[in-house]
């Protein structure tokens, strides 16, 4: 039923897609003693983690294997996911969770435990789907936790070494609005970023884009600033998309009726180098 892994690179990257993320409840099936979990990643099962309700802290997830099915929802998404990942506890797999969704629900789930084999069978839970529900990520080792619709005050980056981080992102303008949220190598250098992006205070034709940069050296994210340059035609980062087989990063915006595309290199300081401006006809 699951197609393919998703193993085919694609060279030119339309940021806008699979950028919400997923959030499993799941509990025990037949155990005298029952238990249940969170698990939290991207669409892709990227940057995940494992909590137990009653336990403080949390597991850090590997993902080893992604398929989806090749059937497709009225949406033009894939109408089933599956997802596997190895459970680490100081870099060293203890286990592993399988989790099978279609159409929104999860049909099949497992735990394996590695030092005696024994498999638990998991159930999806029935949980309230709410909007303001906080989002986590584990990315690098930091953990990631966002509102998708609430204040930038429930946004920190909280590191190994116990230190939070609260920096400011993009508030929402409108009532019904719902930031996304996107883990990708923004700066090609081999190390996922994260971004968030919310439709434009104006017309909300195009998305505008906080983007933070992982820092390998320092091991913190570092945010992206925006050109300065007065060349460019966007004076935002605005419907980004990345071109990786030419390490460009592009943005789009809409100036009247005109749409424009600026094309950015960026230097291994992480800034923005600007490169060329065109006019489009429509955004990309």
């Amino acid at each position: 039923m699951m197609s393919r892994i998703f193993s085919v690179i694609v060279y030119f990257v339309m940021i806008t897609a699979m950028a919400d993320a997923k959030s499993f409840e799941l509990i025990s099936v037949d155990q005298s003693k029952p238990f249940s979990l969170r698990i939290y990643c991207t669409n892709e099962g990227k940057a995940a983690l494992a909590q137990y309700k009653g336990k403080a802290g949390y597991l850090a997830l590997r993902l080893k294997k992604f398929t989806t099915s090749v059937l497709k929802n009225t949406k033009k998404q894939p109408e089933g996911y599956y997802y596997e990942w190895d459970e680490l506890v100081e870099g060293k797999a203890t286990g592993s969770y399988g989790v099978v969704e279609q159409s929104g629900k999860v049909t099949d789930a497992w735990y394996m435990r590695h030092k005696d084999g024994m498999r638990f069978k998991l159930a999806g839970a029935s949980k309230e789907d709410s909007r303001d529900e906080i989002q986590k990520y584990l990315l690098h080792n930091v953990l990631i936790t966002f509102a998708w619709t609430s204040t930038d005050d429930q946004f920190m980056f909280t590191y190994p070494d116990g230190k939070i981080i609260t920096p400011n992102f993009l508030s929402l303008d409108a009532p019904d609005a719902r930031r996304s949220c996107y883990i990708k190598d923004f700066n090609f250098d081999g190390y996922d970023d994260v971004a968030f992006s919310v439709p434009d205070a104006g017309m909300g034709v195009y998305q505008t884009f906080n983007i933070w940069l992982y820092d390998v050296a320092t091991k913190h994210f570092m945010q992206l600033k925006e050109s300065q340059d007065a060349r460019a035609k966007c004076s935002c980062l605005c419907d980004v998309t990345l071109n990786a087989k030419e390490r460009l990063l592009y943005t789009a915006c809409r100036g009247g009726a005109r749409w424009w595309q600026d094309v950015y290199r960026i230097s291994k300081n992480n800034q923005l180098i600007w490169l060329r401006s065109t006019e489009k006809n429509k955004p990309l």
